[in-house]
């Protein structure tokens, strides 16, 4: 039985594990089902460099960085307006969850920002190259 007040910290929990390493893991390993490798190279491009800037720029909010960055992508990858709503409604809810857990407004900003360059990185780094004849 969850108590009155339990309902909101597991549900904050939940939105928050949309940015977990654990579902970015799944999500490569979906990607991995199939031709998908340039959007693999996206997803490992994008979390390393997440890693690296995580490394430079301190008390950063890095399950709102790495959401970002599963969301951005998979709308990419899906192309579909009824997918990219759903997951903009997720990011909003981990964006509300990570503030009612206490995270401050400065650690989100920081995370949405390191979440857009590692997005882009990822992106346009892992984008396949033009045949060289």
């Amino acid at each position: 039985m969850v108590k009155k007040e339990g309902w909101k910290k597991e549900t904050a929990r939940d939105f928050l594990a949309i940015g977990s390493w654990i579902f970015y893991i799944l999500v490569i390993a979906r990607l991995l089902i199939g031709p998908f490798f340039p959007w693999v190279y996206q997803f490992i491009i994008a979390g390393s460099a997440l890693v690296l800037l995580s490394l430079v720029i301190k008390d950063t909010d890095d399950y709102v960085a790495r959401g970002l960055i599963l969301i951005i992508l998979t709308s990419f990858f899906y192309y579909t307006a009824t997918y990219t709503v759903f997951v903009i409604l997720a990011f909003v809810g981990l964006l509300i969850s990570s503030r009612y857990v206490g995270n401050s407004y400065l650690k989100i900003i920081k995370g949405i920002i390191i979440g857009v360059v590692s997005t882009g990185l990822g992106y346009y780094l892992g984008l396949p190259l033009p045949p060289l004849y």
